[in-house]
């Protein structure tokens, strides 16, 4: 029975993910959502209650997915010209293969900021992903700045996420593609930037 609810929930949020990249999160409906998923709409708010916890439910699995990635990366060596390397490939190939899933958590979280109701899930999930970010930055540690200065790996992978997610966004939200160069370049002026 466990197995079936969470392919259940796997149906629900790539169906929402789909509907919510044609439409926008406003425009979306729990009946297109239902429609395309095949499961019936009450079954779909047994697991979440509104659109608003459908839609906060779809970045939280997101956001998680590229967090723990980071972790990995970061276990994975200790060079950190390499991990800067690494993260910064792992967010090009990310964006791929899922520009779609970039474009939605920008426009739901567009759209949240919009509304009271929503606004409130909007700011529980960053404090969400603000603790997923910190226990990243903690497990990359201290971080020595090639003028000597020492910084927080917190600080540091805080950093270069704003910087390559600004990016990212910047593009997207223009309805263009991210270059795969200014990535790149993130990742070179963050590998100069430390000894």
């Amino acid at each position: 029975m466990e197995m079936e609810n969470i392919d259940k929930k796997d149906k629900i949020l790539e169906a929402a993910r789909d509907i919510f990249f044609k439409k926008s999160f406003y425009e979306a409906t729990m009946d297109d959502i239902a429609q395309l998923s095949g499961i019936k709409k009450p079954t779909i708010y047994y697991y979440f209650p509104s659109k608003i916890d459908l839609a906060s439910q779809l970045l939280e699995v997101n956001v998680k997915k590229i967090f723990e990635k980071i972790s990995e990366i970061i276990s994975t060596t200790n060079n950190i010209k390499q991990r800067i390397k690494i993260i910064v490939d792992f967010y090009i190939n990310l964006l791929e293969e899922n520009s779609k899933t970039f474009i939605i958590m920008q426009r739901i979280s567009y759209d949240f900021m919009q509304k009271e109701d929503s606004k409130k899930k909007i700011n529980e999930l960053f404090e969400k992903l603000r603790k997923k970010q910190k226990e990243a930055g903690d497990l990359f540690g201290e971080v020595i700045l090639s003028s000597g200065k020492r910084v927080s790996g917190d600080l540091f992978l805080y950093s270069m996420i704003a910087a390559l997610g600004r990016a990212i966004f910047e593009n997207v939200s223009q309805g263009k593609r991210p270059k795969k160069d200014d990535l790149l370049t993130i990742g070179d002026i963050f590998i100069a930037s430390v000894k």
